[in-house]
């Protein structure tokens, strides 16, 4: 039976108009520092930095990150949090969602400029929250998922993990033993999976208290709610 209910952040419970501030570093790298954008993406998302200046001075002199280059990546960070919004009946869904089970956070992200979370008020509406940043691991990682089971004190089976991400949060969630629960919001064509593997797909959040009602009342058909 499900008792919880995890949720990716990005793209699942928010979006910003100005776009993945990570993916903007890439951008503002010139080609001789394109090298080391994996590692440092992997950084800021695995290691708790008080701060983004903090996080861009530590890679300064590695990288030769020049003033202009981590003002505009700093900026980056600043837009993204602040144009941050939930998308539409979100805070509804995760309101019902909270009623039937208990509910938690689950996302690969810095520690850095997430005041949006009591902005948008999902810290109030979702407490148990597990940054990569603050845990060293990212989804789709093993580690990610159980880090979640034990402060929750549940069993895989228990969990149900809602995401937009194929990779890091349906074949994260399947490899850990959850449900998992992929927000498709564009249609994209179901990448290839074992068919009896645990999978529903929701085109929003609006259907998934009602799927999460199903799944309690024993639903077994993945494509039953479309």
């Amino acid at each position: 039976m499900i008792r919880a209910v995890v949720f990716d952040l990005w793209n699942t419970l928010v979006f910003s108009p100005a776009g993945s501030p990570f993916q903007r570093l890439k951008e503002l790298l010139h080609p001789d520092q394109l090298g080391f954008y994996p590692e440092l993406v992997r950084d800021g998302m695995v290691r708790p930095y008080p701060s983004v200046r903090a996080f861009l001075e530590a890679w300064r002199e590695r990288v030769g990150l020049e003033p202009a280059q981590m003002e505009a990546m700093a900026q980056a960070f600043l837009d993204a949090g602040v144009q941050a919004e939930c998308f539409a009946g979100v805070p509804e869904a995760v309101a019902v969602v909270r009623d039937l089970v208990r509910v938690a956070l689950l996302s690969n992200t810095q520690t850095f400029g997430l005041e949006l979370l009591d902005r948008l008020g999902i810290s109030q509406r979702v407490r148990t929250k597990v940054l990569s940043a603050e845990i060293g691991a990212l989804k789709p990682e093993p580690a990610a998922f159980e880090t979640v089971q034990r402060k929750l004190g549940m069993f895989p089976g228990n969990l149900a993990m809602v995401g937009d991400n194929w990779t890091d949060d349906v074949e994260g969630a399947l490899t850990a033993g959850w449900t998992a629960i992929w927000v498709n919001r564009d249609a994209k064509p179901r990448p290839a999976h074992h068919p009896e593997a645990p999978v529903y797909e929701v085109r929003n959040l609006n259907r998934l208290p009602e799927l999460i009602q199903g799944l309690q009342d024993g639903l077994r058909c993945p494509t039953c709610l479309g």
